[in-house]
């Protein structure tokens, strides 16, 4: 609705660094490049046009050169003039202020994102859900995401010099956003919780982003504590086995059931129409029968990030909610716990 949000700022500054600025006013980016500056300014250009032409344009050096209503683009035999719009008119790019809240390596960054990014709701009306909530204090970062069907948890180790942990619900989009830049950098990323935003820098770039109400539910009520039924299984293994079987599960539900039993682990999935399906795995358990129904997908998507060779799966109560953690050596500080709802068997 405002048409110089379609627009990318570009300044170029007296200290050699063309600085590219955008903002949709929930999300804000900035990154600067080394660049030959003959004489500083600044102007704004449509940014996907703009990222049409440079995509194409073969490898060499390319020239800016503003005039009154026009951004001039060359290189050695090609030539383009792009309109412009008033810098004046473009909202203001957020900086930060103080100290970073938390320090650490971008692929780990990247890392909790990925174990949680699926379970963040996509159509849940609950605002406070439709984001990650991000736990930062003392020396570690806990990510957090659910849909009110299943919760994903994962924890770091970061520097964190803040004394008093700080609570923060960042939305679907900016954790996008995050994790791709996060995945793209190979050194570490500062975050900065200021103005009612995060705001994450790595090297030469910075994206922020506009914080949602910090009314995320306690998760801490739904992890189970008391899953006596316990079996460690491989977990390539586990998972072809549930997408074999879910081939004839219901469209609407994806119901598959699991059904523990001396050594054995057996999953089966039955379709009113097409058929049945089932398949036995070898596992380590000698307690009573016990009988429990999941989503297919909703393990599938945890399975798919576990990463692990191994996981274990803690089963409670025959409408208890089941826990899934990786399988890692005692000396991992690596926290991960995804929690995912019972389905009704009848």
């Amino acid at each position: 609705t405002i048409p110089i949000l379609a627009n990318v700022l570009l300044t170029a500054r007296e200290d050699g660094r063309l600085v590219i600025a955008a903002t949709d006013q929930e999300i804000g980016f900035r990154s600067s490049v080394q660049a030959t500056v003959e004489k500083p300014g600044t102007t704004t250009v449509h940014a996907r046009r703009l990222h049409d032409i440079v995509r194409r344009l073969p490898p060499g050096n390319l020239g800016f050169r503003r005039d009154d209503s026009y951004l001039h683009l060359s290189t050695e035999r090609i030539r383009y003039k792009l309109a412009t719009q008033d810098p004046e008119q473009f909202p203001e790019i957020e900086t930060h202020e103080g100290k970073p809240v938390a320090t650490l390596p971008a692929g780990t960054l990247a890392d909790m994102i990925k174990r949680v990014m699926f379970a963040i709701t996509t159509d849940d009306p609950r605002y406070s859900i439709g984001g990650a909530l991000w736990e930062i204090g003392g020396s570690a970062l806990t990510i957090v995401a659910t849909d009110g069907h299943r919760l994903s948890y994962c924890q770091r180790e970061s520097q964190a010099p803040g004394k008093v942990a700080e609570k923060l619900v960042v939305p679907r989009k900016a954790v996008a956003e995050l994790l791709r830049l996060a995945a793209d950098h190979e050194g570490d990323v500062q975050l900065w919780n200021c103005k009612g935003k995060i705001f994450a820098v790595m090297g030469e770039r910075e994206v922020y982003s506009s914080l949602q109400e910090p009314k995320f539910p306690d998760y801490r009520r739904v992890i189970p504590e008391g899953n006596t039924r316990v079996i460690e299984i491989d977990r390539e293994q586990l998972k072809n086995a549930i997408e074999r079987v879910a081939v004839l599960s219901q469209e609407h539900t994806h119901l598959v059931k699991l059904e523990l039993e001396d050594g054995v682990l057996r999953v089966s999935s039955h379709h009113q129409q097409l058929g049945e399906a089932e398949e036995e795995l070898s596992v380590d358990y000698s307690g009573e029968q016990f009988a429990i129904g999941f989503n297919a997908q909703y393990i599938l998507d945890y399975l798919g990030v576990a990463s692990t060779a191994a996981i274990r799966l803690s089963l409670g109560e025959e409408m208890g909610q089941g826990l899934l953690q990786p399988v890692r050596d005692d000396d991992d500080g690596s926290q991960d716990k995804y929690i995912v709802m019972p389905m009704a068997l009848g």
